[in-house]
Order: C-alpha cells, then sequence, then structure tokens
C-alpha cells in the first residue's frame, strides 16, 4: 500500500510539475508580453492624440500631458516588456521588439519636432468628434477605426487652414503605422506561442488522466484483496475489545486480562489501565463519603479532566468543611461575645476583666490585657490598664501608657493592628507554675468605632494565630469598642443628671434676675432704635443738603457711595468703583509719595483730616473740594471703615486763583511805573511820587474788594451747604 501510494504521488506530481512549468510560462511570461505589447502600442497612439489636441487647439496643458504619457504609461511598459524579454525563446520576437523600440523614439523625436515647429498665427483647424459616424448612442467603437478618421479630417483641414495637419501626417503618421504593424507582429507570435504552449498542458493532461485511472483501477482490485484478509482479522479482536468494554459500560471491574496478540492490544492495555482508576475511583468515593478528605489515594495520578476534578472536588470539600468548622467557631465565638457584652454594660473594670477572660480562654491563648483610653488632670489622653489575665503585671506597674509610647501607645495612634512572631525581649513574660517563658506571637489590636479609638487590646499565645483567629479578634474589637463607649456615655449622662439638677437649683434662682436684664435690655433695645431713626433722619439730612458722601477700607478700598459723589467724579453708577482704591482720584505720580502714604496712615490711626483737596474726575478733568475724612471704630476701638464728606468748590477755588492773579498783575504794573533811579530835587519826582501813591491807593482798594467779594462767596456756600 505504502509502495502504491508512493508511486501515485509521484506520477501524479510530475505531471502536476510539468503543467504548472507549462502554465507558469504563459501566465507570467506570454500573456504579461502581450500585454505590455499592446500597452506600448497604445501609449503611442495616446501621445498621438494629445500631440493632435496641441495642433488643433494650441493648448500648452496637452504638450505637458504628451510628456506624461511617455515619461509614465510608454516607460512603465516597456521597463515591463525588458524583464519579460528574457523569458524569450524566439529570436524573431527579439528582433521585433528592438525595432519597435527604435521606432518609439523616433515618433517621440519627431513629436517634439513637431510642437516645436507648430503655428496658430493661421486659422486652426477644428473637429468635432460628434462628426464620427460610428459614435452611436452608448456603442463602443474601434479605436483604429477613429484613428484613421482624425487623420483623415486633418488632412482635409489642413488644406482649408493652417499647415499643423501637414505636420502630423508628414512627420508622424508614416511612423505611427510601422510602430502599429512591428505591434502587431510582435504580439501575433506572442499569441501564437500561447496556443502552442496551451496545446502541451492539454496534451499532459489528457495522459494524467489515462495514467491515473489505471492506477487507480489496479489500487481497488488490491483493496478488496487486502480489505478480506484484514477484515476477519478485526472481527475477531474487536469481538474481545467489545466484550471488555460491555462490562466497564455495565459499571463493573474487571477481574481478569486478556489479548488479542494484535494492535488492539494497546487499546485493552488502555481499557485495563481504566479500568484500574476506576476501581481508584471507587475506593475514593467510599473514603470521601466517610469524611476522609486526607486520603492518598490517587485517581489518574491526579491529571486529566477526570482526575483533576476529582482531586479539586476534594480539596473543595475538605476546605467546605473547614470554612464550616471556622465559621460555626466564630458564630459561636460572636454570640457568647455579645451575651457577654450585653450582661456586663455597666461598669468599665468589670467589662474589661469579662472581656479579657472571654478572649483568652475561646482563643486557647496563653495571657491578655485590655487598655481603656482616659483623660487626666491635664485633658491629656492615656491608655489605662482595666483588665488583665495571666500577665506579668510588673511590666504595669504605672497601669497607664501614654499615646506612642511602646507598642500599644504606637497601635492607639496609627489605628492599625500589630501581629509580632518575634516578641522583643523582656518584653511579656508568660507565668506558670513550671516557670517563665516568653510567648511565640503578639497580637495588639485597636478598639474602634466610629473612626475612634476607645481602646488597645493585647493578646500573647504559645502557639500562633490563625488568620481566622486574627479577624474574629478584629471583628469583635469594633463590638468591644462600641460597648466601653456606651458604658462612658452612661457614666457620663448620670454625672450630667446629676450636674442638670444642680444647675436647675441655679437657674431657678437666676432666673428673676435674668427676667430683670431682659427688662433692662428691652429698654436699651428702645433707646437704640430712637438712635438709629434719629441718625437715618441725619444721613437722609446730610444727602439732602447736596453734600457728596463715600466710604473706604482703612486700606483705602471704596466700599460704598451715594450718588451725589458718584456724579461729581463722572462716574456711571456704585458697582463701577466698587472695590478700586482711592488712588483713581488724584494723580498717579501723588498716590505713590510719602505724603499720601502717610495721609492714609494717620487716617488707619484715627486721626481725622479735614481741608480743601485737589481731585481728578474719571475723564481726568481736575476738581477741588471741601472735605473731611472722619473713621468710624468698631466694639474693639479698632477703625472699621473711613467715610468722607465733601463738597465742590472749584469754582470757588478758580474765582479766588484769579483774583490772585490780579492783584499779582496789578502789583507788577505799579513796579513798572516806578523809575529805575530818581535824583533828589528833581522836578518831576513830587508828580510821580504823588501819583505812585494814588495807584497804590487805587489798587489796594481794588484788592481789598475782590477779598471782600471772595470772603462773601465762600460763607454764603458754608452755609448753603451747612457748614457754617
Amino acid at each position: 500500500m505504502a509502495a502504491l501510494l508512493l508511486l501515485v504521488v509521484f506520477i501524479t506530481l510530475s505531471q502536476i510539475s510539468n503543467i504548472l512549468v507549462l502554465g507558469v510560462d504563459v501566465l507570467e511570461n506570454k500573456q504579461p508580453s502581450r500585454m505590455y505589447v499592446d500597452a506600448l502600442r497604445s501609449g503611442v497612439r495616446h501621445s498621438n492624440v494629445s500631440l493632435q489636441s496641441y495642433l488643433l487647439t494650441g493648448d500648452i496643458s496637452f504638450v505637458k500631458q504628451l510628456e506624461n504619457i511617455w515619461e509614465q504609461e510608454i516607460k512603465v511598459a516597456t521597463d515591463s516588456i525588458d524583464v519579460l524579454k528574457g523569458n524569450w525563446s524566439n529570436p524573431e520576437n527579439i528582433i521585433l521588439l528592438e525595432r519597435l523600440y527604435r521606432t518609439a523614439e523616433r515618433i517621440k523625436t519627431n513629436q517634439t519636432a513637431v510642437v516645436n515647429k507648430a503655428n496658430f498665427a493661421e486659422k486652426s483647424t477644428q473637429i468635432e468628434l460628434y462628426n464620427f459616424p460610428y459614435l452611436m448612442g452608448d456603442s463602443i467603437f474601434d479605436i483604429d477605426e477613429l484613428q484613421t478618421w482624425v487623420n483623415s479630417e486633418l488632412s482635409t483641414g489642413s488644406t482649408e487652414s493652417s499647415t499643423n495637419g501637414d505636420l502630423f501626417l508628414n512627420e508622424i503618421n508614416s511612423l505611427s503605422n510601422e510602430l502599429d504593424a512591428l505591434a502587431s507582429d510582435l504580439y501575433s507570435n506572442l499569441e501564437k506561442e500561447s496556443q502552442d504552449v496551451a496545446g502541451l498542458i492539454f496534451a499532459a493532461r489528457d495522459r494524467f488522466l489515462i495514467v491515473e485511472t489505471a492506477i487507480v483501477i489496479i489500487s481497488i482490485l488490491f483493496f478488496v484483496v487486502l480489505f478480506k484478509l484484514i477484515n476477519k482479522k478485526i472481527k475477531r479482536s474487536i469481538a474481545i475489545l467489545s466484550r471488555e468494554v460491555n462490562v466497564l459500560s455495565k459499571g463493573d471491574i474487571l477481574q481478569t486480562h486478556v489479548k488479542t496478540d494484535d494492535e488492539l492490544d494497546s487499546a485493552l492495555n488502555e481499557i485495563y489501565v481504566l479500568n484500574s482508576n476506576l476501581l481508584n475511583v471507587k475506593n475514593f468515593a467510599l473514603e470521601v463519603g466517610k469524611g476522609s478528605f486526607d486520603n492518598d489515594i490517587s485517581v489518574f495520578n491526579n491529571e486529566g479532566e477526570i482526575g483533576k476534578s476529582l482531586a479539586e472536588m476534594r480539596d473543595s470539600l475538605k476546605n467546605v468543611s473547614e470554612e464550616a468548622r471556622i465559621r460555626n467557631w466564630s458564630n459561636k465565638g460572636f454570640a457568647e461575645f455579645g451575651d457577654l457584652l450585653r450582661k456586663f454594660n455597666k461598669d468599665i473594670a468589670q467589662l474589661s476583666e469579662q472581656v479579657i477572660t472571654f478572649m483568652v480562654k475561646y482563643l486557647n491563648a496563653n495571657q491578655g490585657s485590655i487598655f481603656v483610653v482616659e483623660e487626666n488632670e491635664a485633658d491629656e489622653k492615656e491608655l489605662k490598664l482595666t483588665a488583665t489575665y495571666a500577665y506579668d503585671r510588673k511590666k504595669f506597674i504605672d497601669k497607664t501608657i501614654a499615646p506612642g509610647q511602646g507598642l500599644v501607645g504606637q497601635v492607639f495612634l496609627e489605628k492599625q493592628s500589630i501581629y509580632l512572631k518575634e516578641i522583643p525581649d523582656k518584653y511579656i513574660t508568660i507565668t506558670s507554675g513550671l516557670g517563665k517563658a516568653t510567648p511565640n506571637c503578639l497580637f495588639i489590636v485597636p478598639l474602634i468605632a466610629n473612626e475612634m479609638v476607645f481602646g488597645v487590646i493585647e493578646i500573647g499565645s504559645f502557639k500562633e494565630l490563625t488568620e481566622n483567629e486574627k479577624q474574629f479578634i478584629e471583628s469583635v474589637a469594633e463590638n468591644i469598642a462600641s460597648s466601653i463607649q456606651a458604658v462612658k456615655i452612661n457614666e457620663q449622662t448620670n454625672k450630667l443628671l446629676e450636674e442638670s439638677q444642680e444647675m436647675t437649683e441655679q437657674m431657678r434662682s437666676q432666673e428673676e434676675e435674668m427676667r430683670q436684664n431682659m427688662e433692662e435690655l428691652q429698654a436699651t433695645q428702645e433707646e437704640m432704635e430712637r438712635s438709629q431713626r434719629d441718625n437715618s433722619e441725619r444721613i437722609h439730612a446730610i444727602e439732602k443738603s447736596g453734600l457728596a458722601f463715600i466710604e473706604f477700607k482703612p486700606t483705602g478700598e471704596i466700599i460704598t457711595a451715594d450718588s451725589t459723589f458718584i456724579k461729581l467724579f463722572g462716574y456711571s453708577d456704585l458697582e463701577e468703583i466698587r472695590g478700586r482704591h482711592h488712588r483713581i482720584f488724584v494723580q498717579k505720580e501723588y498716590a505713590d509719595t510719602e505724603e499720601s502714604i502717610d495721609f492714609w496712615q494717620k487716617l488707619k490711626n484715627g486721626k481725622p483730616q479735614d481741608g480743601v483737596f485737589e481731585r481728578y474726575k474719571k475723564n481726568g478733568e481736575q476738581i477741588y473740594i471741601k472735605g473731611a475724612y472722619v473713621d468710624l471704630k468698631d466694639m474693639n476701638g479698632n477703625v472699621s471703615s473711613i467715610i468722607k464728606f465733601a463738597t465742590d468748590i472749584t469754582d470757588i477755588y478758580q474765582e479766588a486763583k484769579n483774583l490772585q492773579q490780579e492783584k499779582t498783575d496789578l502789583l507788577d504794573q505799579l513796579k513798572q511805573l516806578m523809575p529805575e533811579e530818581t535824583q533828589p530835587g528833581h522836578k518831576e519826582l513830587k508828580a510821580i511820587i504823588a501819583l505812585k501813591e494814588s495807584l497804590e491807593l487805587s489798587l489796594m482798594k481794588q484788592l481789598q474788594e475782590n477779598e471782600e467779594k471772595l470772603k462773601t462767596s465762600i460763607l454764603q456756600h458754608k452755609n448753603e451747604l451747612g457748614l457754617s
């Protein structure tokens, strides 16, 4: 069978290889060669169309298109043919290809010459594609017929107008026809060679079918004879195998082993291995049913899906049993511990004693202690030892531990449990009738409720605590903390109740005094309301008087201002100046001077300031105001704000400046009238002196009148503003 199979495979592969070689030659060489030869011919025709379009229209873009055709379409075709021609076996095809290349180069050269010779001075020839006789609807036409028609139209049109058509016909047309003929011959040769190879492929296929048919017939006859010989042997072995499997399928265990003395013996051996594993399964089930989860029975060597599943089942049952034991142990502890907390909830000392005793005994530990947070006389927290079990009390002589002191104090601060398996020397010892020894583990847990630490519990033991034992301690720690909190609240409640009773008596004695104080406060409140109304009326009167009002912080920021002040300085509303500094009303140079800083420092110190001040409006206009800065103080005597009352005296101030300037001008005129030198006895001296005295009297009189007018005007403004 193997030899026959090798023969069939060899013949089949050789025939297929021969066919593949021939097919590859056609598909990868001859067929692409024909395609690229045709692409070369089409590219040259495409270039001629672009050249003709340029000769007809004079559009330079067709020249660029012509160059792109040679660089892209034609060059790609020639490069591809150059790669494929190495596998051409016919030398005639190589010669035709070289002639085809030379003709294409001549066409390219002549196309360039035609482009340079083209003349568009005269009327250009126009060809309408719609006049092509074979163009009908969506019909497909022959490109050769279209080219022939275009050449004819160019020839006819060139006789009527320009010589561009003659250029193409004379320089390009004959070469194009020659190239078409060469391309057609080369294409026909390649096509004929492809057809010859196809004939060889079909002949090889026919031979392959004949040989394969003969081999199949011989193989069928051989297999029929072989089948009859083997069938008898297989039936006997299968009967033995079926009998053994039938016993297992009924759920029984095989007691004896048989053999078939052929290949099926390996299957029987595997069946007997399965039989042994099933025996182990039976024993495994019996042991698990008895609750023995630690047996060493191995099923399928704990491998495979069944072996692993049974091993996992045993481990899972063991874990479930252990978890159930731990859960029952924990639930029992929680229940007994809850009864203990409810029973001893009156006194912290008694509660601590019962809690630590229960914890040590239930955990089978050796010793324990409990510390409760208390406040000393300085209102500082400390941990007070309230109960121990089996401890050497020399360790806790002071019975109090400060926060952060030792491991217990550290647990109090960090609010985290500490579990130690290496106990520091002389930290604790367990004392018994046999002597003293250091425990093997120590577990210190904070008693936390509502994120507050109410104490610390410490457990020491010769045996290491399990994870569930540590979880049990941490779980009941919160209940212990809640119980301690409840006891403290009860104690504090009782204490407050006693204090409340005492305070009730005191309150009764003070009730009469409070009633009298309330009457006095009511009278004072009425007086304050009257004062407040008077102040409101005064403020209203000030606003009606025309005085401008503004309030500043001690640092100079504006708090509020009335409408008179806002309009005086040219602002639209209060929000435009609220929060800004007083410096917006003065020049920038003055705001940064020592004088300005000292001015506000005096106001901060409670020193009022008044007088005539130079200020500037929003638009930069200069004004003069008569005003006063007064501080307001709070209950502690500190300056809380500064208020300012002001009135505009720009007109008065300007009038005074004008009068002063007039006075100065008159005095200057008087000096100019005096001679620089006077000689005693001069005959005009007396007249000049008399004139001088007359002018001085006149000027002084005028100045006095101007000053009187100014004083009268200022007094009048003061009376109008209520400032006199």
